[in-house]
Parts: C-alpha cells; sequence; structure tokens
C-alpha cells in the first residue's frame, strides 16, 4: 500500500513539482514552461504567507505527486477553503488526492482549529467533485457559466465540509 504524506516543499522539492508539472488542459489549456526565477519568487511568496495560507507537497512513498493548499485560514470563524493540483496525469486516479485531502481536513481541525471547509471545481471537473462527495462534502452553490473556458463557458460548483460537533 502506498504512504501519503502531506508536509511542507523544500525550494528543491517545490521545483521539482514545478518541472514535472503539466497543467490539466480541462482546468487550464495553456502549456506551462518552468522558469527557475518564477518558482523561487512563488516558493517565497509562500513562505511568506504560511500562517494563514500554508501550502503542502503531497508525497506518495516519498515522491512528490502534488500540492494541495489551506487557503485563508479564519481562525475567528473556524474556516478555510482548500485546493487541490496533481502534478501530472500519471499521478491521478491513484487515490493520492482523496488521501491527501484527508489528511488536509485532519490538518486543517487538529493545527488551526478549522470546523468549515470550503471547495470549488468546475462543472466539468468530476474528478476534484467525486472526490469531494466521497469526502462528505456538501454542494451548497452552482454558479452557471461564469468561467470562460476555450471549450466553452463553465460553472463554478461550491461545496462545504463541516465537522461534527
Amino acid at each position: 500500500m502506498t504512504h501519503i504524506e502531506l508536509r511542507p516543499f523544500t525550494r528543491e522539492e517545490y521545483h521539482e513539482f514545478f518541472r514535472g508539472y503539466v497543467p490539466d488542459p480541462m482546468m487550464d489549456p495553456h502549456p506551462y514552461h518552468y522558469q527557475r526565477t518564477h518558482v523561487d519568487r512563488y516558493f517565497d511568496y509562500d513562505e511568506s504567507r504560511r500562517d494563514w495560507y500554508p501550502t503542502f507537497g503531497i508525497f506518495a512513498d516519498d515522491a512528490i505527486v502534488g500540492t494541495l493548499s489551506l487557503k485563508r485560514i479564519d481562525r475567528v470563524n473556524h474556516k478555510c477553503e482548500i485546493g487541490l493540483m496533481m502534478m501530472n496525469d500519471a499521478c491521478k486516479n491513484h487515490g493520492y488526492g482523496t488521501a491527501a485531502m484527508q489528511l488536509a481536513m485532519e490538518k486543517a481541525q487538529a493545527e488551526y482549529g478549522v470546523k468549515s471547509i470550503w471547495a470549488d471545481t468546475m462543472g466539468s471537473n468530476t474528478r476534484m467533485q467525486h472526490i469531494l462527495s466521497k469526502l462528505g462534502f456538501r454542494l451548497v452553490e452552482r454558479i452557471e457559466r461564469i468561467y470562460d473556458m476555450p471549450h466553452g463557458k463553465e460553472d463554478r460548483l461550491v461545496y462545504c465540509w463541516e465537522a461534527d460537533e
């Protein structure tokens, strides 16, 4: 069984992720071109906001497979958003994203006092919809045709998960 770990990136791991990153054409049809200086800037930016917007590497048996962020942690209202990005197609359909999201939900509660987590995705992103549903998120809003994508307009689906009291 594959061991999934969620931990902060080192600078070199961050570069390794982006050297291997290939955007999902459904989410971003533009090709990605690795640039060391841009990745360094993004790493520094991520480090500067770690207390309210931590970004973690997703590691499967110590190999980088994705990145996950707990976004805009609100310690007063005990909520945050969550975002997931897999490195490339070879990292999808193995359960890594689901396992990472589960670990992040546990981390959000234990380390940041979060009681509700929000997520959104496009209407055509059935993989993410499946993950969110499997982890107990409920669809709370559908905003129709809000995203302009090369293949046409896309809906935005907003999900929420709430901890058991």
